[in-house]
């Protein structure tokens, strides 16, 4: 009867294993938020803010904007915010659309528009737009 003990035993040792690696692993993979206007948004890793960065703001979408760069593929950005937003509640809009790689989003009254573009032979610049949604 010492057998059947002895694997239990081990079974427990190995889930503690596990549990202990999962933790550790997630810890170190841990992603940046920031908070623009007032919301919230997942940045992907390997991304690093530019915080001096001009552009053109979209009419509409003045709550708040950031600006991001790294070597992270357009592709790679576009599934990231996909899979996080949906998981945070938020629905994907055609707004904006007409644009390549624009995504929009909105949640109640909210509205997050995630644009990114690589030129050739340089960094991804990711740039997060929010604004507060008034159709009409």
């Amino acid at each position: 009867m010492t057998k059947p003990k002895n694997k239990c035993v081990w079974l427990k040792i190995a889930s503690a294993l596990l549990c202990v690696l999962v933790l550790v692993a997630g810890g170190c993979s841990r992603r940046i938020t920031e908070n623009v206007g007032g919301i919230n948004i997942a940045i992907p890793p390997k991304m690093t803010k530019v915080p001096d960065k001009k552009f053109e703001p979209v009419k509409g979408l003045d709550d708040g904007q950031v600006t991001y760069e790294g070597n992270v593929s357009p592709d790679d950005i576009f599934t990231f915010y996909q899979e996080i937003m949906a998981a945070d509640g938020w629905q994907p809009t055609s707004r904006f659309s007409e644009h390549k790689n624009r995504i929009a989003y909105t949640k109640e009254k909210r509205v997050v528009l995630v644009s990114y573009d690589r030129p050739p032979n340089e960094k991804t610049v990711l740039t997060i737009m929010v604004g507060t949604d008034n159709p009409g």
